[in-house]
């Protein structure tokens, strides 16, 4: 989308403001306000996404960055940054230390810098950090092989079959997160934002995030964002947990939410519906009764297996490092409309099938 230049410069403008805000929110959340407000600025470097400058005391951000990538994103970068800046004029940095040596991995871990943010920082290991590690990326990679080749056999026609495969992948999955809590294998974590930026959730979404904390072994939280291209201010669905389990659990978010369209066209055909009042009642009913569904199976593989899920710990440190000040809040659900009502009958029926390859993850969604 082609946007003039008067609304370039009144985006950029708009933008510059946010970094600002979002600089004293990070200052104040991860280091106590410590940290001396620089100059913020958006440049047009295609070579990196940002810089600090320690002479004229300027964080800088690539305005390509900005329009290109999730907001949270360029918000990985800004505390890069903020991490250099803290160590040149908060925990001054040992002479002859490397730029990304331990002081620089100090201040990451006070800014909570993600992995990729680090951009050559030493490994941080389970300490209530994020790790890189080979043989941790190697584990993920192996379980998620599985996963991708039993879920293929999940759109078997025959209706036991698909069933069978189903209920494999949650075996194995299952077999994955308790091996590596109860053997105390070294792990790492990391977090991703799915879905949209949004001002206000409807009661399917969050039944759907519901549905990833309870049954696919990641920490979830609506966490404050940004859509710059918008300029709309709001929350997006974060996940944080193993590379494997953020996998598993984007696949699954994403299944969900190209089915849910699906399944209302379906059933908006079928009751000859003219309008679409009651989608959100159905969407409704529809997360909440796969919710059901797997609990049915929940309960089924503990009686079935030894697998007994407690709860990986590590994370939950994790997940509370990186969010040292969430809040809870609750929320009204939707009236049991007739279509809520179908909803549910429809969402016992939802099965998660194969994935279609992609570059990362499990990738899109296949009918």
């Amino acid at each position: 989308m082609r946007r003039s230049h008067a609304l370039e410069a009144e985006l950029r403008t708009t933008w510059n403001r946010k970094l600002y805000s979002w600089y004293q929110y990070y200052n104040n959340q991860y280091v106590g306000g410590t940290l001396k407000t620089p100059l913020l600025s958006i440049d047009h470097s295609t070579i990196r996404f940002g810089q600090w400058d320690p002479l004229h005391r300027t964080i800088s951000i690539s305005i390509s960055h900005i329009e290109r990538d999730p907001w949270l994103a360029v918000m990985d970068t800004l505390r890069h940054e903020m991490a250099h800046q803290y160590v040149d004029e908060v925990e001054l940095q040992a002479p002859g230390q490397r730029p990304h040596g331990r002081t620089f991995k100090e201040a990451c871990q006070r800014l909570r810098c993600s992995a990729a943010a680090r951009a050559g920082a030493e490994d941080m290991v389970t300490d209530g950090t994020a790790a890189s590690d080979d043989s941790i990326s190697a584990e993920d990679e192996r379980v998620v092989r599985r996963l991708k080749k039993v879920l293929s056999l999940a759109s078997s026609p025959n209706e036991h079959e698909a069933q069978a495969a189903v209920k494999k992948a949650r075996v194995l999955l299952l077999q994955y997160n308790v091996d590596i809590v109860e053997l105390d294998r070294r792990r790492a974590y990391s977090s991703r934002a799915l879905g949209p930026v949004k001002a206000r959730r409807a009661s399917w979404e969050l039944w759907l995030a519901m549905i990833l904390n309870q049954f696919f072994f990641v920490e979830v939280l609506w966490g404050l964002s940004y859509d710059a291209a918008r300029d709309r201010e709001g929350t997006v669905l974060q996940i944080f947990g193993t590379d494997a389990n953020l996998d598993m659990s984007e696949y699954v978010y994403d299944y969900l939410s190209h089915l849910l369209d699906t399944l209302w066209v379906s059933y908006k055909k079928s009751q000859g519906l003219q309008d679409n009042r009651e989608r959100q009642r159905y969407f409704a009913g529809v997360t909440q009764g796969f919710y059901g569904k797997l609990e049915e199976q929940e309960r089924a593989l503990d009686q079935e297996t030894a697998l007994v899920w407690k709860g990986d710990s590590q994370l939950h440190e994790y997940y509370q490092y990186v969010n040292p000040k969430v809040q809870t809040r609750t929320c009204s659900g939707v009236s049991a409309s007739a279509a809520f009502r179908d909803g549910l009958a429809d969402g016992r029926q939802v099965n998660i099938h194969q994935p279609l390859e992609a570059r990362g993850g499990f990738g899109g969604y296949l009918k």
